[in-house]
């Protein structure tokens, strides 16, 4: 999409004297030319460019074209500002930043759907390339499957999915998970470089080494095996089996293998924190810690199931005389389960700073630990990434790091300037109101009018139900980044010889 000025011209442009719409085309021009002559001047020229651009005035569609081009413009300024350089990898970057956050606007936008399909892909695989560099290498699987889902011989997409399953893959401590990945990596390896036309040639030429690594250190018999990997039987009870399914499709096990498809090898919570070193006579407190946190994460997970399935009014709620409202307000036992989902798995993020300050030894006071406040430390006023997480390689603590910007804290913003999830002060706002305020969830949107003054919280029924389906789908990446952040440290800081001490496996039996 290059109009019909040049480069020099472009450069030139006068702002006032173009409309918002005129200006989102020459900044996608603007990115594309500096693109092409390796220059950052165009770059730099759009992202100025699009400061005057009143995007909310925009038509939707123009407003998602402009968000996507602007992450584009992000991404080139890292790379011209941090390509092979010693901070490419720092953890707060205002390129990745602007990238991310321009890419889940583009994504969210109501006019998304309108957009070409190939532009729809490549945004999704962007999203995805963006995750994994940051870390959150779980998360940026559902995005490449997004894209393959539109189209699903989409080249970039294939190949980006297939690395990100080599650098999981790599992340992971059980050896059986680990060739699993790799077969994963081999088989979209090889099926993106068949599509070689469609690849930038040094994607191209990447993926083809990393594939011609793997066939040479495993054997053909199995690369090219036929693996089945839904082996396991669900049960025969259908409750458990219609559970086991819901589970699998929405991609929610404590489980890797989940994250290759819903496969039935993958219906089980099978994740633990892994083999640690701790001093003589210390109690297992992060093992016993991360059960809890598995448990309730489990148990907030069927709750939502349950809560949002076909079901008739609970007999619990015969004797609850309530007043009608005329809002068309929805009041039930299983409403409550679906608000009490949403109330524990928020909970779960602290449980898990609350773990990693202990074992990182953070320092922080026990009774003001947040997911947010982990982070982060005050020196001479001002809010700066804390000594322990600054040029840590440690790929799945980092991927926490971007996570947790993703969870908006009005106390904490100077620290994180920019939240990158566009509704991150919303889910913060419902669950403020759910734990403390009036909330209602309501049939037919806002029927009951505005609350002027803001004492009641009111989404719709299907909105709320959504929103705490993707809290909980944070939170088992969170917890599985979690288990992988302290594989890296267990693996980092060698402690020196040690008794084995195994755990036996909590019997379900003894579940009552």
């Amino acid at each position: 999409m290059l109009s019909d000025r040049n480069y020099a011209e472009l450069l030139a442009l006068d702002p006032r004297t173009h409309s918002d719409l005129e200006k989102v085309g020459y900044i996608g021009d603007l990115f594309d030319y500096s693109y092409e002559n390796n220059d950052t001047k165009g770059t730099e020229k759009g992202l100025s460019l699009s400061e005057t651009v009143k995007i909310k005035e925009l038509p939707p569609i123009e407003q998602a074209k402009l968000h996507y081009y602007l992450a584009n413009g992000w991404s080139q300024m890292r790379y011209f500002n941090r390509f092979e350089q010693s901070d490419s990898w720092d953890y707060d970057q205002v390129e990745l930043t602007g990238e991310i956050f321009h890419l889940r606007s583009c994504l969210r936008n109501g006019a998304f759907d309108e957009l070409q399909k190939e532009l729809r892909c490549q945004a999704y695989t962007n999203m995805g390339n963006h995750f994994s560099h940051v870390g959150r290498f779980v998360e940026a699987q559902q995005m490449w499957r997004n894209a393959l889902e539109i189209i699903p011989h989409f080249g970039m997409a294939l190949g980006n999915m297939g690395q990100g399953y080599f650098y999981y893959g790599r992340a992971l401590y059980d050896n059986g998970h680990h060739n699993i990945f790799i077969f994963q990596t081999y088989q979209y390896l090889i099926r993106a470089i068949q599509l070689k036309k469609q690849l930038h040639p040094g994607a191209y030429d990447a993926w083809k080494k990393l594939s011609d690594q793997i066939a040479e250190r495993y054997p053909a018999t199995y690369l090219t095996h036929d693996h089945d990997f839904n082996r396991f039987d669900l049960g025969k009870d259908p409750k458990l089996r219609s559970y086991r399914r819901w589970c699998l499709d929405q991609y929610l096990y404590i489980n890797p293998l989940n994250d290759i498809g819903p496969v039935t090898t993958a219906c089980h919570d099978i994740l633990h924190l892994p083999s640690m070193t701790v001093a003589a006579g210390d109690p297992p407190k992060y093992h016993t810690l991360f059960n809890q946190i598995k448990q309730e994460y489990a148990t907030a997970r069927f709750l939502f199931y349950e809560g949002t399935q076909p079901h008739k009014p609970h007999f619990s709620d015969m004797d609850v005389n309530l007043v009608d409202t005329l809002e068309y307000a929805e009041y039930s036992f299983h409403m409550e389960k679906v608000k009490i989902t949403y109330r524990l798995i928020y909970s779960l993020f602290d449980k898990i700073a609350y773990l990693l300050n202990d074992y990182l030894q953070i320092g922080l006071n026990r009774k003001k630990i947040s997911f947010r406040s982990l982070w982060h430390e005050d020196v001479k006023g001002k809010k700066t990434l804390r000594q322990r997480f600054q040029n840590n390689t440690n790929i799945a603590l980092r991927g926490l790091y971007w996570l947790s910007k993703d969870l908006y804290n009005a106390e904490d913003e100077e620290a994180h300037s920019i939240v990158l999830e566009p509704d991150a002060q919303e889910l913060a706002e419902i669950r403020n109101h759910i734990e403390h305020k009036s909330f209602k969830v309501v049939q037919y949107g806002n029927w009951g009018g505005d609350d002027p003054d803001g004492y009641t919280y009111a989404i719709d029924r299907g909105k709320f139900e959504l929103k705490t389906l993707k809290l909980i789908s944070l939170m088992r990446s969170a917890i599985i980044y979690t288990s992988l952040a302290i594989h890296h440290e267990e693996k980092q800081n060698p402690k020196g010889p040690a008794l084995p001490m195994p755990f036996p496996e909590y019997l379900f039996t003894d579940k009552v």
